[in-house]
């Protein structure tokens, strides 16, 4: 026993001896090394570069800029969404089916009634960059609210655009987002009438969005080839401004040339809109249209107010749109009429 006693007490003196050599550690060291995460032996790292202030001219110029431009997009973009704006809802991406069911009052006591159904639906794995598309009209997915309205309320696309067929059909559409160049995004779609006689149709579309100063800008052209009508070509273009959080100006520009008549269907819209809170929204809202055949002379124009509210979540809306429509064919009399619609939305951001 006294041998390996003495190797014992060997033992111990040695390992007191290389803990008294050692330095001494504070003990939440010892527990982050019992626990991996440093090394005694490790160095420190070395200070962080001090971060240069950013140049003048970013301050005062491009931070502004930057902050304004973001802001008149997103409100244009939510106050379009709101609206359910055509051609907007036409390059919006997502899936989205729409039925808006309407009935209008004349004066007298007339009326008539109507649905639509649209259907913007982006294919499974397609990384939203083929889409079915439904629509009652093939030049309906692109024309602008206050054509809608006023083919709504007259029953007749000719009112707005007297070169534009009577088209009350519905179409089946394959839309393929084929690139972005130069910030302008372009599409391709091609599809026919989902009834007989088959009628093939082809579409192209580019569009670019742009901010010049508080103004947000939106440039398109729409080329269209149908078998039964030949080639027409839409070229657009809308200056939007916020004025406040409550109230927004636009201007909309348009031309459509047809080669069935070889002219201009002009239209220039101005609109201003109202937000009080974020389920209801106003527009009053002024509209010229004429053909360039004959000296830029006024055929039809129109005053509408438009008061949209969300009925319910963010699905259901009702459209309450009194309108006086002005022809040449009458005189340029008033026809006044009231209009109201019922707008269901189904899709994804809508659950």
């Amino acid at each position: 026993m006294r041998p390996f006693a003495f190797l014992l007490a060997a033992l111990a003196f040695t390992d007191s001896a290389l803990a008294a050599a050692l330095p001494l550690l504070d003990p939440q060291e010892q527990e982050q090394i019992q626990d991996g995460l440093s090394d005694p032996e490790q160095k420190e790292p070395p200070p962080a570069k001090e971060e240069r202030p950013a140049p003048i001219r970013e301050k005062l110029l491009d931070r502004p800029h930057d902050f304004l431009s973001r802001r008149v997009e997103a409100y244009s973009r939510k106050l379009d969404n709101f609206f359910s704006d055509p051609n907007r809802a036409y390059d919006s991406t997502g899936s989205t089916l729409q039925i808006r069911s309407h009935i209008t009052f004349f004066v007298g006591g007339v009326r008539e009634s109507k649905a639509d159904v649209h259907a913007n639906i982006s294919l499974p794995n397609t990384e939203d960059r083929l889409r079915l598309i439904v629509q009652r009209g093939v030049e309906a997915a692109t024309q602008t609210a206050a054509e809608r309205d006023i083919k709504n309320a007259t029953g007749s696309t000719q009112v707005a655009a007297p070169g534009a067929p009577q088209d009350n059909n519905y179409y089946l559409g394959l839309k393929a987002l084929a690139a972005e160049v130069f910030g302008v995004a372009l599409s391709a779609e091609a599809g026919a009438k989902f009834a007989r006689p088959i009628d093939p149709y082809i579409r192209l579309r580019a569009f670019r969005d742009f901010n010049f100063s508080q103004w947000q800008i939106r440039a398109s052209e729409t080329p269209l080839w149908k078998h039964s009508e030949g080639y027409s070509a839409a070229s657009e273009v809308n200056f939007t401004r916020p004025l406040d959080e409550l109230w927004q100006l636009r201007f909309t520009s348009k031309a459509t040339w047809r080669s069935t008549t070889s002219y201009f269907d002009l239209a220039q819209i101005g609109a201003l809109y109202y937000t009080p809170d974020p389920r209801t929204a106003t527009t009053f809202e002024l509209g010229a249209f004429a053909p360039s055949d004959r000296s830029l002379k006024l055929a039809v124009y129109s005053v509408t107010l438009r008061v949209r509210r969300q009925i319910y979540r963010d699905w259901l809306y009702l459209e309450v749109t009194p309108q006086i429509l002005y022809q040449e064919a009458n005189g340029f009399s008033a026809t006044r009429s009231l209009m109201l619609n019922l707008e269901t939305l189904f899709g994804d951001r809508y659950l």
